[in-house]
């Protein structure tokens, strides 16, 4: 009930002495590649042997992860026989705000998003005080990275007034117009906060305090009973405080994750933030202990190949500093390294999605063995979410505790996919808009298939089309020549009214809540679903969206202010790619797992595989932030940015320590040549100074995983299935191969002819792609254009100034066509730079005969075995040349042919040749071709006269016959890339006839990019 004091924890048994009272502090020790929880467990029971099995109830283990706690309580469970107690096991980063160990109530905290607001706010201001700083849209990222300077003073106990003196004045100018940003930090927050929050404190700095209060309360009453620390390293200042304290208690003790005693002094003391041990540092120093004082957890004793690993990565891992070292150990290591990499293999993968299908190959390979479990640890989502995919060919769904960014849901992407279509809401971005109709949760309140017809209908006709530009809004009409109908409108309308509320909003500055508010109404438009289907149940990604957008909701009215569209979409798109949800994996593999590094640090599988060992993925990267630099930070008593380092350090050595080991890493990923992790380096370095051949091994046992990609992509193993396949060579029925054919088809059927099947027979078409941008096409089409009229209204001769005049009308042609200000002046350029080229061939065919028709179709029949078969043209010009002949004319705006690409296959001038001397062409009688010429519309490009026409129209006539009937034979195929022009150049039906699989060419994973 609101308001009622918190309940007591309820008195707790009594437990005998676990430790023995003279030893403090009391530090305890599981060494690396053990499994934590397991050992914690054992050792645990062991010396609470002879005590009331309820005596477990009073002992409190804090954990430093949810993933910690689980794996204790189900392996204390598990050696209480299934059935037992279980020790008070909390969670460290909130047990010193909570009743549990007696801590004072709390004091008032500023809420995270009620900051992150405020600091937007004050960002603001500060940008419209000084302006050219940065856009007023960048004041979302800027607060969070103001915001996570605050936790780490916080944590760390750095007052805000010390950033005064971070900036010494011999720093560079923008070092001092930075410190002039912090005064955001210093005074402006500091001042909000105490008026808008009666001094509430910052969340980290109430974490501090409650710790500082807590500690201090032990020093009075310390706690009843065990108190004991576990699966923590302590390299956070609040959770060393509080260990340093626990350990120091009667019965408290610390219980460190993969730390090893025994580690030389050398490295102990040379060992900076980004070594394994790094993490410890901060702790120890707390404590003033060395490691020679941690005692082991539980007795142990090896096996040989475990203490080689263990001696191995301790010495590739030495700092930089105290690697002399490694002469004198290169005996010993030589002598053990075979051991040591027994059971460790090393994949070094072309790109990121052959690392997938290698790791998952292992994993399909780990299951074989009856019992063993295995477990991919990994730092990268990207690749997590492949070898998760690469998983689901067997038919495996890993136990994923990585979780599933938010911005990947259904819901997420929704949010994100409305915020992109309205933000282009006075130009439609076609990409975005048919992606935001083609989201599953998108009905527009019809039944789904109904939507999926009108928005497949309308990306077609509507957004696929060459040129559109659409009315003001997110939505371009249905474009001119298609007949809409009523349902086509309907749709239409209904879309555009979904999204009005938030494209309205977006018009202009408007307050936080009033976005919020229109936001949700076109969501809620948008997914309305259809009154005969009941509306789908809300899932884990719909509930932590709305919480997000309640969050907003509540805290916009104070501190949320007016923001632009921009601004808007920087703060929410933020908030949301903050957000992870945890996959909800109905049936996972019970022996398989997808880990973190912390799950990893308490978890233990027979089987590990440590995938993405990259610098940048694992390790990260180390970032001082955008305020302070390192001798700033260091001034300020703020920790080095490499902590981060030695934590990946500290894991990857732990979990490396396994039985059985996989490390894995990508050459490339997303094209970029990667640099593999320092470790991995160093180990690599180590081994071929020291025992090269058990380096080879191990990159042997890895390897042969990727050498079974390929055959895992193709589906069969077999030798003989996997030869390159043949050229396709498809021969349908004849009365389904064309029986009409233009004179560009005709270059088809000579040059691919399966192109020509793909696209007659088949009826396969390529689309134009969404969000094209003007190319080649539109330029010759606009020129083609240009040409016609300059024709028609010069036919009764060229007037003075033509070249100016046909200038004139080419920029014309190109604003009627809306070409984009920078192409139309591109292309009305190279047109003027040919203008006298143009204009001189112009007047060579006018003093040779007059213009004829212009754009005019022609058609003749070919009588064949098989059927007629019926030749179409569109003659670009036809000149008249007396009374019986005509001079045939195409317009080129590339490169004209040469004369041996006519010779081979470019026939149109002879094809419209036979048509126009067969009487084919509308409006004109059967006359005699007197010559032909392609004409360039490129400067440079002019092509001569082709003379000569009508004598070699006969046996271009018995050619084409012979061509066309050779199809007739229902034995004859349509051939893939007959006669390419170039090998290099691609044919939009390539894919299709699997071009790749037959023509020697190297796919993109074997040059090591991204497929």
């Amino acid at each position: 009930m609101e308001g009622a004091p918190p309940l007591p924890w309820p008195e707790l048994p009594a437990v005998p002495s676990l430790f023995e009272p003279s030893l403090l502090p009391r530090v305890f020790a599981i060494p690396p590649g053990a499994d934590y929880a397991a050992v914690f467990a054992e050792g645990l029971i062991r010396r609470l042997e002879g005590a009331p099995p309820e005596a477990m109830l009073g002992i409190t283990v804090l954990v430093n992860a949810a993933r910690t706690l689980t794996g204790l309580e189900e392996a204390i469970a598990e050696r209480q026989g299934g059935a037992g107690f279980l020790p008070r096991l909390l969670p460290i980063e909130t047990a010193a705000s909570g009743p549990a160990l007696g801590a004072p109530a709390p004091g008032a905290v500023v809420p995270e998003l009620h900051r992150t607001l405020a600091l937007t706010r004050l960002v603001e201001r500060f940008l419209e005080a000084v302006p050219g700083r940065a856009p007023r849209a960048a004041a979302p990222d800027l607060a969070a990275s103001l915001a996570d300077l605050l936790d780490l003073m916080d944590e760390e106990g750095v007052a805000a007034a010390a950033l005064a003196a971070a900036v010494p004045e011999e720093m560079a100018t923008h070092w001092q117009e930075a410190l002039a940003f912090l005064d955001i930090a210093r005074t402006a927050w500091p001042a909000l906060r105490e008026a808008e929050h009666a001094g509430a404190a910052d969340p980290q700095a109430a974490r501090r305090d409650a710790a500082l209060t807590l500690v201090a309360a032990w020093e009075r009453k310390p706690p009843q009973g065990p108190l004991l620390v576990g699966g923590s390293t302590g390299s956070r200042a609040v959770t060393a405080l509080l260990m340093a304290a626990i350990a120091r208690q009667p019965q408290g003790a610390l219980v460190l994750p993969a730390f090893d005693p025994q580690i030389d002094p050398a490295i102990w003391r040379a060992a900076g933030p980004d070594h394994p041990m790094g993490p410890f540092r901060r702790l120890f120093d707390l404590l003033g202990m060395v490691p020679a004082g941690v005692l082991p957890w539980l007795p142990e004793t090896p096996p040989p190949r475990l203490r080689a690993r263990r001696r191995l990565l301790a010495e590739a891992l030495r700092p930089a500093p105290v690697t002399d070292a490694w002469v004198a150990a290169r005996e010993t290591l030589a002598e053990t390294a075979e051991a040591a990499t027994a059971d460790l293999g090393l994949i070094e993968a072309p790109n990121q999605r052959a690392e997938a299908a290698a790791v998952a190959l292992a994993v399909r390979e780990g299951l074989t063995k009856p019992g063993q479990s295995i477990a991919v640890v990994t730092r990268d989502a990207t690749l997590a979410r492949r070898i998760t995919a690469e998983l689901d060919r067997f038919g495996i769904l890993p136990d994923d505790s990585l979780g599933r960014p938010l911005t990947l849901t259904q819901a997420g992407g929704l949010v994100l996919g409305t915020l992109a279509v309205a933000r282009a809401a006075a130009a439609a971005d076609p990409v975005a808009l048919a992606a935001l109709m083609a989201h599953p949760r998108v009905t527009l309140g019809l039944p789904r298939a109904e939507h999926r017809r009108h928005a497949r209908r309308y990306e077609q006709l509507a957004l696929r089309q060459r040129g559109v530009t659409g009315r003001p809004g997110p939505f371009p009409d249905w474009p001119g020549g298609v007949e809409a109908t009523a349902e086509d409108t309907a749709w239409l309308a209904a879309a555009c009214e979904a999204l009005a509320p938030l494209v309205a909003s977006l018009s202009g500055p408007a307050p936080l809540d009033r976005l919020i508010a229109a936001h949700r109404a076109s969501l809620a438009a948008l997914t309305a679903s259809a009154a005969e289907e009941a509306p789908p149940a809300d899932g884990p990604d719909d509930l932590a969206l709305a919480a997000l957008f309640d969050g907003l909701a509540d805290a916009a009215p104070a501190h949320g202010g007016v923001m632009a569209a921009a601004e808007y979409a920087v703060l929410l798109e933020g908030q949301i790619r903050a957000e992870t949800l945890r996959p909800q994996a109905a049936r996972p593999h019970p022996r398989v797992a997808l880990w973190g590094t912390i799950e990893a640090r308490s978890g233990a599988a027979d089987l590990t595989i440590l995938a993405g060992l990259n610098e940048g993925s694992w390790p990260g990267t180390a970032d001082t932030g955008p305020w302070l630099n390192r001798p700033m930070r260091a001034a300020l008593g703020l920790p080095s940015p490499e902590r981060e380092i030695g934590l990946a350090a500290h894991d990857f050595q732990h979990a490396a320590c396994r039985p059985a080991v996989i490390l894995s890493r990508a050459r490339t990923v997303e094209g970029t040549p990667q640099v593999a992790a320092r470790w991995l380096v160093r180990l690599e370095t180590l081994l071929n100074g020291t025992a090269p051949a058990a380096l080879t091994a191990m990159k042997g046992r890895g390897q042969r995983y990727l050498d079974l990609v390929p055959a895992l992509d193709r589906g069969v193993t077999d030798p003989a299935l996997t030869q390159p396949a043949p050229r396709p060579r498809p021969t349908p029925p004849v009365a389904l191969r064309p029986r009409r054919l233009s004179v560009t088809a005709i270059e088809t059927l000579i040059r691919d002819p399966y192109a020509l099947y793909a696209r007659a027979v088949l009826g396969l078409t390529k689309l134009t792609p969404l969000g094209a941008p003007l190319d080649a096409r539109d330029r010759g089409e606009a020129l083609h254009e240009t040409m016609r009229r300059f024709v028609e209204a010069t036919r009764a001769g060229l007037p003075a100034g033509a070249a100016d005049h046909l200038a004139s009308l080419a920029r014309r042609v190109l604003a009627e066509r809306q070409t984009p200000p920078d192409l139309a002046s591109l292309w009305a350029e190279r047109l003027v730079e040919a203008m006298d080229e143009v204009i001189e061939v112009e007047a060579r065919l006018r003093a040779a005969g007059t213009p004829g028709p212009l754009e005019v179709e022609g058609r003749m029949t070919l009588t064949l075995p098989a059927g007629p078969v019926t030749l179409t043209a569109r003659a670009d010009r036809l000149d008249r040349r007396g009374t019986a002949g005509a001079f045939v004319i195409d317009y080129k705006t590339g490169q004209p042919p040469s004369a041996k690409q006519i010779g081979e296959y470019n026939h149109q001038l002879h094809l419209q040749a036979l048509i126009l001397a067969a009487g084919g062409f509308e409006g004109l009688p059967p006359l005699r071709a007197e010559g032909g010429a392609y004409v360039g519309l490129t400067a440079g490009k002019q092509s001569g006269v082709e003379a000569g026409l009508a004598e070699a129209l006969a046996a271009y006539g018995d050619k084409l016959a012979a061509l066309i009937g050779a199809y007739d034979d229902p034995a004859q195929g349509y051939l893939s890339r007959q006669v390419p022009q170039r090998q290099d150049e691609d044919g939009d039906y390539d894919h299709l006839a699997r071009r790749a699989e037959w023509d020697g060419m190297v796919l993109p994973d074997a040059q090591g990019g991204e497929p």
